[in-house]
């Protein structure tokens, strides 16, 4: 199936920064049958990309690294937008990208899955100060790079900014999200959830390959299973973090952190804390899909 995907509608608003760059889409060629990861960052991006390149080729011995098999895009990590096209060009059959710009960043196209993964939020933040600490590239005085409580404030109490768009702020993941709840594509996105995916793994195989629509079999879960878990995968970094081998990252490992939730347990005070509810609560007046962005389908944890 590699025939061109007719555009249906093209992107409504553009997000840019340091890293997104929305020209970017417009070298982008879809085949029907590709599919488009849309998250905001460190939500399980990389590892949804790795279960989705090894079903669709069959196994874990994929043909490449998965950056370059399947790009972020619409970003710039110093490698050129030539080659990066190229190479996804030169690939048979169907194929994965993905991105962090919400939905109404890049058009609709006919014969595209887009499959969006959602985590929660103050694990987001989490997460994102290890990743900017880790990076070889940005501005020293970065919000994300400062101490707490100066960072966590900023993410919560931050706007949402097209010209310098990131996950560095509460409206940002918030957004993100809201943007997919309320989408008028012609078929909402497939919405998974983190807590829900480190919960079952097998599940999350099988399902993926539903939404994806390719056909396994218990060898093939149990394959990717193995071979995407967070172990296998930080001891190969190099060959699946974004711009692996690059320079990009002081240490390609450091970009697989812990895989783990309620990150910010015992790191916040209870004002941060209460803050936190009720910015969020500002963003996502809606009671059920607010707690759904936190837990997913899980019931919310009690406290330990």
């Amino acid at each position: 199936m590699t025939d061109t995907a007719p555009m249906i509608r093209p992107a409504l608003r553009r997000y840019s920064g340091l890293i997104p760059r929305p020209e970017r889409w417009e070298a982008y060629e879809p085949r029907r049958g590709d599919i488009i990861v849309c998250t905001p960052s460190k939500s399980g991006t990389t590892w949804t990309q790795t279960m989705l390149a090894m079903l669709l080729h069959r196994g874990a011995d994929l043909p490449m690294k998965l950056p370059a098999l399947s790009p972020w895009i619409d970003a710039d990590l110093g490698i050129p937008a030539d080659d990066v096209f190229a190479a996804l060009a030169a690939q048979t059959g169907r194929r994965v990208v993905k991105t962090h710009t919400p939905l109404d960043g890049f058009p609709v196209w006919d014969g595209v899955t887009v499959i969006t993964v959602y985590r929660h939020p103050l694990d987001v933040f989490f997460s994102l100060r290890k990743h900017y600490a880790n990076m070889t590239v940005g501005r020293q005085d970065d919000p994300m790079r400062q101490p707490l409580p100066d960072s966590i404030h900023h993410f919560l109490c931050g706007a949402l900014d097209l010209e310098d768009y990131s996950s560095r702020t509460l409206e940002s993941v918030a957004g993100h999200y809201l943007e997919t709840l309320q989408t008028d594509r012609r078929r909402r996105p497939a919405m998974l959830h983190y807590a829900d995916m480190m919960a079952d793994r097998r599940r999350t195989v099988g399902l993926l390959a539903e939404i994806a629509d390719v056909e396994i079999d218990e060898t093939l879960i149990d394959v990717v299973v193995e071979a995407s878990s967070f172990g296998a995968m930080k001891a190969k970094a190099a060959d699946f973090a974004p711009a692996g081998g690059t320079g990009f990252f002081r240490a390609d490992e450091g970009f697989f952190d812990s895989a783990q939730s309620r990150k910010w347990l015992g790191q916040m005070t209870q004002d941060a804390l209460d803050l936190y509810e009720t910015r969020l609560a500002d963003h996502i007046p809606d009671a059920k899909a607010r707690a759904w962005l936190q837990y997913g389908n899980r019931s919310k944890p009690t406290a330990s």
